[in-house]
């Protein structure tokens, strides 16, 4: 079973660069997000490298700084604090969970929480 390599999906994300990041995520890797616009009846839900891929690439093409924080790391999965801020000053927090195998994220779950 291959690491997750967590320092390399921070860098990866943090430096905004869909060409690094996508690769940590599974072929068949289902990301859920819960916001106002999707609650828990009805989360954004992308499945699939070719889905998570093209949302990286609008995240590769914004004017939006990320960070991650507050990480706490597992063996099979982690949970980290991302902080989005906008070009307009607003924040936006999500916290995340992701299940992953074989160094790879096979699931990600966040919750978000707008400015």
């Amino acid at each position: 079973m291959a690491a997750f390599d967590f320092a390399g999906f921070r860098a990866a994300l943090e430096a905004r660069d869909a060409g690094r990041w996508l690769p940590y995520y599974a072929d068949d890797a289902e990301w859920l997000e819960y916001r106002d616009a999707s609650p828990p009846r009805s989360p954004h839900v992308m499945r699939g490298r070719e889905a998570i891929g093209a949302f990286l690439a609008e995240i590769a093409a914004s004017r939006i700084e990320l960070a991650i924080s507050n990480e706490v790391l597992g063996d099979e999965r982690a949970a980290f604090t991302i902080t989005v801020r906008r070009a307009d000053g607003r924040r936006m927090i999500e916290n995340v969970i992701v299940d992953h195998r074989d160094g790879r994220i096979v699931r990600q779950l966040e919750v978000e929480a707008w400015d």
